[in-house]
């Protein structure tokens, strides 16, 4: 993968999950594109990207996860070549961040059900392991 094409993608992913955390939105003029070039460059993508695309979809109207979230995880995914994606990460990185915050609301003494937090900053982890991968593969 183009190195440029991917260090793009991280800091996209890091300024996108700054916003989200000061402004709890992601706007559609970032997700869009996304989708749209990931589509149009990248088509096909393998029959497990379309099960996690579908699987974001109903996590967002389930109120799962937000919108924007669900949105930027679809759009990063398929702007990804195959040869690059690690589809097994993305529940590996949901589990250990969300035991995470988990474990920061206890710590907190917060609630622990019913709080909407940010989702953002998820993607940015996920870049950054395709980037270590890349890196490894690299050197």
């Amino acid at each position: 993968m183009n190195f440029f094409l991917l260090l793009t993608l991280l800091l996209l992913s890091f300024f996108v999950s700054l916003y989200d955390f000061r402004h709890a939105r992601i706007p559609n003029w970032v997700t869009m594109p996304l989708l749209i070039i990931g589509f149009i460059v990248n088509s096909p993508h393998p029959f497990g990207i379309y099960i996690f695309l579908v699987s974001f979809w109903i996590a967002w109207k389930l109120g799962w996860m937000g919108g924007g979230d669900a949105k930027l995880w679809m759009g990063l995914i398929v702007c990804l070549p195959s040869a690059y994606q690690m589809p097994w990460v993305i529940p590996l990185i949901f589990f250990a961040t969300g035991t995470l915050q988990i474990l920061w609301r206890i710590i907190r003494g917060r609630t622990l059900t019913g709080v909407r937090t940010p989702g953002a900053w998820r993607t940015f982890v996920y870049l950054l392991i395709i980037l270590a991968q890349e890196l490894h593969h690299a050197y």
